[in-house]
């Protein structure tokens, strides 16, 4: 007699039908998954890009279906009678399955508008750090672990897992990309990954902007897995180099054009700079409680998605809270107010191509913003300035400064090629790979906003101009009044 497969369908805009097993299923209707549904995908995005409400759970189970194909692909997937059997417990069924799961729930700690709120949780943990030791490091991936680990009870992932014979501390290790299995590590942590080969195709659908697309089918193709000093390896054929380079180039266009540099990330800094004001006056969850709300209070730590922060947008908006600036920053949130961005040298996007370099800059864009602090409050002592410098920059893929160990063809992230003569070797060692070159760049982008008003006061007092004769890069930048303590806490990073 035929064993029952279990087995659920549901529908996708972007890859059509993509079915769940078991274990998937009864994650699916736990409140830890089902808040993804109240998560936007791309944050304030959707102010400049109206289609861009897509979220979370749409975009994670894109990724398990991706990871679905790439292990198809590469001849790691098993059968359908035993993907979708709930006895076979086999090591190769085994693998499959918590492969699939690690792309389901790669993003199950994600913070209120994805990334936005995260900043507010990263900068106020970080101010923290130096006054005093915290519990737990603010960010969404120690979040998603946590939930992985300590819920085992009903409802629990944890006790889930546990009753499909799936070890939630190693799939938890999995998706940190701390795997003991190299090719496991790929999988969901690499240059071309699972994850990145949803959201790219998923982001261009909905803001209707297409950087981001790629020939999925072709790069899919040409995946295949070599045997490197006895362990399973994730390259891509050599006759396919250029399909992974127009897939690497795609998502460097993609975060330099819509995420990072304008567009709607002003938005994001914004109500990360108003969340950050909760943090620090109590007025929101602290990131020690979100994770004792994770196993004592399921249904309350379900709230904590996008309808959470705006809840608190709208205390200010009924005027019930008049922190000045929190409240012009509220207003001009809810109203798609937009600060006025000052892109002027130093403060513009710039190609590094070493540390070094990378430190001359960000010297330079500290040194401007103080002058530029105390300028401001010359004009206004009530105005406000919001200055960024970004922690991570906007890369083609990695250089060999930036890969340790003592072979580089074993480290995670760098796309590998399986030459035609069953070498494999980086993506940036290929002596016809556009990446050899590009790899040596980054793409630095600082910001600088400050309010309409104050930009046109800036702009009428020549003050813009004169940063412009003062910080040009053909100019040495020269040394400014320290800034004074009142000014500063106007000012955020």
């Amino acid at each position: 007699m035929a064993k029952t497969l279990y087995k659920k369908v549901m529908h996708d805009n972007i890859h059509g039908h993509i079915v769940l097993n078991r274990v998937e299923s009864r994650i699916l209707e736990t409140p830890y998954f089902q808040r993804l549904r109240w998560i936007k995908q791309l944050g304030f995005t959707f102010y400049i890009y109206p289609g861009a409400t897509h979220t979370r759970h749409a975009h994670v189970l894109g990724v398990l279906h991706m990871m679905d194909k790439t292990l198809k692909a590469i001849g790691k997937a098993v059968p359908e009678d035993k993907l979708f059997d709930p006895d076979a417990r086999d090591e190769g069924t085994q693998f499959h399955r918590t492969m699939r799961l690690a792309a389901m729930l790669h993003d199950i700690g994600t913070m209120p508008f994805s990334h936005t709120i995260e900043i507010a949780y990263i900068n106020f943990w970080r101010s923290q750090r130096k006054s005093r030791k915290t519990k737990y490091e603010a960010n969404h991936e120690n979040l998603g672990s946590h939930i992985i680990e300590n819920t085992d009870f009903d409802g629990g992932i944890t006790k889930i897992l546990k009753e499909e014979g799936i070890n939630p501390k190693e799939l938890s290790e999995t998706i940190a990309g701390h795997s003991s299995t190299l090719l496991a590590n790929q999988l969901i942590h690499s240059d071309v990954d699972a994850d990145r080969m949803d959201y790219l195709l998923r982001d261009a659908r909905h803001t209707g902007v297409h950087l981001g697309s790629y020939d999925q089918n072709l790069l899919l193709k040409n995946l295949a897995i070599a045997k490197v000093e006895n362990q399973e390896v994730l390259c891509v054929q050599e006759d396919a180099v250029n399909v992974v380079e127009s897939f690497l180039t795609s998502r460097y266009f993609w975060y330099s054009q819509i995420i990072n540099d304008g567009t709607g990330y002003k938005f994001d800094l914004i109500a990360a700079k108003i969340y950050q004001y909760f943090l620090e006056n109590g007025l929101a969850y602290s990131f020690d409680s979100l994770m004792d709300q994770v196993s004592q209070n399921p249904n309350e730590y379900f709230t904590f998605n996008d309808s959470y922060f705006m809840a608190k947008l709208h205390e200010y908006l009924a005027g019930r809270i008049t922190h000045p600036l929190i409240r012009e920053l509220s207003e001009m949130l809810a109203s798609r107010k937009a600060p006025a961005q000052i892109k002027i040298d130093p403060v513009t996007p710039t190609l590094v191509e070493s540390e070094d370099h990378r430190k001359h800059l960000i010297d330079q864009v500290l040194d401007v913003s103080a002058w530029l602090e105390n300028e401001i409050h010359e004009i206004d002592p009530n105005a406000w300035m919001i200055y960024d410098i970004p922690q991570k920059d906007v890369i083609f893929t990695k250089g060999h400064q930036s890969i340790s160990g003592s072979n580089p063809v074993l480290s995670r992230d760098p796309v590998k090629v399986l030459t035609r003569h069953g070498d494999v070797k980086l993506l940036i060692d290929m002596s016809h790979s556009l990446l050899k070159i590009m790899s040596q760049y980054r793409n630095f982008i600082p910001r600088i906003y400050v309010s309409p008003a104050t930009y046109e006061k800036l702009d009428k007092k020549g003050i813009l101009e004169e940063m412009r004769n003062q910080f040009s890069k053909s100019n040495p930048p020269k040394k400014t009044k320290k800034v004074n303590s009142k000014t500063k806490k106007k000012s955020s990073n």
